[in-house]
This record gives structure tokens, C-alpha cells and sequence, in this order.
């Protein structure tokens, strides 16, 4: 087993990063082989990076379907502590932060709420999610090339939301969404285990698994320097570059999270800490509004997050 300096750490790590997103249950073996490392090399940094969350184990979030759709509510509130108190048990509640910003609560649900909250400022059912391809570079040089990008003229661009039937003819439906809790936040936990908690066959649980995929989207975030050397921030960009804008925050060498509500594109994104970084960009978004490629745009800090889940 060898010791990595940082760089050949990052370059690792990075390896792991990508080929875990393509392939999430390959084995330690294969995956050393894959990343030009041992089998003891990739199991300690893989177990060291879930510790230090520079990974969080694969996942998968739901595609939109007519039939099938989560809605996202931006709420401006005094009691803020209370709404966050009161959802917290409702059922339909997907996710939900209290933050502090332009808004205090963040709030996700699987269906639209009978009645707004007090003080909802945007609403509306939401998108895919868009994961750009995290790259590999400092974050430094991912803001050069930001900064360098707004130096060039760019193309209007809207991203088109549909909502299509669900697929049914694909893999078992029925079995699909009873694993899906078991799966959503980590797709490497014991098959054996949750066919055992289900009290199913194995060819049941694959037929769900098939189904699962073609309704999901695969994510694996991925922190170079660990969750806590970042500070979140979600964004929301009115614009008519919003290719141009997934395209320019897919720059960060981190995970970012884009979804489109409405005529608004919802970022969840990630600062490293130190040096100035967070003024470095937040200039950008506001050069960018001098340029005329962003209408307006709102921000609010994650302070503390809710899955029912």
C-alpha cells in the first residue's frame, strides 16, 4: 500500500471519483486496476475520503415525469424556526434547509403544497438535475477561467424543460420503488441486506434495479479537499444564457447542482474556503449582471439541512 503525496492523493481520488460515477458497485480490485493502484491503496483512501467526505458514496436522484414531479419553494419568513419545525413531518417533504439570505428556507416536496407558505417569494416544479462533469484543477485556476470566460462574447440559450411519460416497459416498476429508499443516497450498500429487508428474490430486486435506472440519474459528489474546506451557497440565476451559466459554474473542481424552476436556474455550489474565493465570485455574478448575461440573481447560505428520508 503506498503513500500518496497530495497531488498523486488528488490525482487518485479523482480516478476513484470518475470511475465510481460510471460504475458505483465495481469491486476494490477492479477499481485499483482501473486507477493504477493496489487493492489496499484504493480501499484506504476510498474509506479515508468517505471520513473526510472528499466523496459521498454514489447516489441517485429522480428524473421528472408528467406523473411524477418534486417542487421546489423559496419562503422569506420571521418564523423561519417554525415552518422548518413544522415540515419536518409532513409527507410529502423530499428536502429541506434553513438557510440564511435573500431566503430562509429552502424547501423541496414531492407533491405542490395545498397552501403557500407565508412569505414564499418563488415556487414552481423543478427540472432533471444537471451534475456537470467535475473537473481536475485547482479552484485558483477554475476561477482564472471563469474570470477569463466573461472576457468573450457568448450565445443566448435556454435549457427546455419537459415532462414525458414515466417509462413502465423497462425493468419492474413495482420493485423499482421499493428499493429506491434503500439505494438513493448510497448505490453500494449490501444487495444481500436489503433483498433480506424487503423479504424479495434477487430477480426481483434486479428487475427494480433496472427500472430504477431508467427513471434516475447518477451522482457521486466530490469534494477535493474535503466538504468542510467548502462553504455552500445556493443560487438562483435569472437569465437567457443558461447553457452559458451551467457551462461556467461546471468550471468548479467540485460538486455542483443545477436544476431549472420555472425561468429560473437553481445552483447548489460550493466555495472553497480561504483566500478570497467567495468575493471572487460573487464579483463575477456581478459582472455578469453588468453584462447583461444575468437579469438578477439571489443567493442564500445552506445553515442546516432535513431529508424525511
Amino acid at each position: 500500500m503506498c503513500i500518496y503525496s497530495p497531488q498523486d492523493e488528488y490525482r487518485l481520488t479523482y480516478c476513484m471519483h470518475r470511475t465510481l460515477l460510471s460504475e458505483p458497485r465495481l469491486y476494490y480490485d477492479d477499481l485499483g486496476k482501473r486507477c493504477d493502484a493496489s487493492r489496499n491503496t484504493v480501499t484506504k483512501y476510498w474509506k479515508q475520503g468517505l471520513k473526510k467526505k472528499v466523496f459521498f458514496p454514489p447516489q441517485i436522484r429522480l428524473k421528472m415525469f408528467e406523473n411524477r414531479k418534486e417542487y421546489i419553494y423559496l419562503v422569506q419568513t420571521d418564523e423561519a424556526n417554525k415552518l422548518y419545525e413544522h415540515f419536518k413531518d409532513r409527507d410529502e417533504l423530499v428536502y429541506m434547509s434553513y438557510t440564511s439570505g435573500k431566503f430562509d428556507i429552502f424547501l423541496q416536496t414531492n407533491r405542490l403544497l395545498d397552501v403557500l407558505p407565508d412569505g414564499t417569494l418563488f415556487h414552481g416544479s423543478r427540472s432533471n438535475y444537471i451534475y456537470p462533469d467535475t473537473p481536475f484543477r485547482s479552484y485558483e485556476s477554475a476561477l482564472n477561467l471563469m474570470e477569463n470566460k466573461l472576457t468573450r462574447e457568448q450565445r443566448k440559450s435556454e435549457i427546455t424543460v419537459e415532462y414525458p411519460p414515466e417509462p413502465v416497459g423497462i425493468g419492474n416498476p413495482h420493485y423499482g420503488w421499493m428499493i429506491f429508499p434503500q439505494l438513493k443516497y448510497n448505490l453500494r450498500v449490501s444487495y444481500t441486506r436489503v433483498v433480506k429487508t424487503l423479504h424479495i428474490s434477487f430477480e426481483s430486486f434486479q428487475k427494480g434495479l433496472e427500472h430504477l435506472f431508467t427513471v434516475s440519474t447518477k451522482l457521486l459528489p466530490y469534494y477535493p479537499l474535503g466538504f468542510r474546506l467548502y462553504s455552500q451557497y445556493f443560487f438562483i440565476f435569472w437569465s437567457n444564457y443558461e447553457q452559458f451559466l451551467c457551462e461556467f459554474f461546471g468550471l468548479l473542481p467540485c460538486h455542483v447542482s443545477i436544476t431549472k424552476v420555472n425561468d429560473a436556474l437553481i445552483m447548489y455550489v460550493s466555495i472553497q474556503k480561504g483566500e478570497d474565493m467567495s468575493e471572487r465570485l460573487f464579483k463575477m455574478c456581478s459582472t455578469m449582471v453588468d453584462l447583461g448575461l444575468i437579469n438578477r440573481f439571489w443567493s442564500s447560505k445552506p445553515i442546516h439541512g432535513w431529508i424525511r428520508d
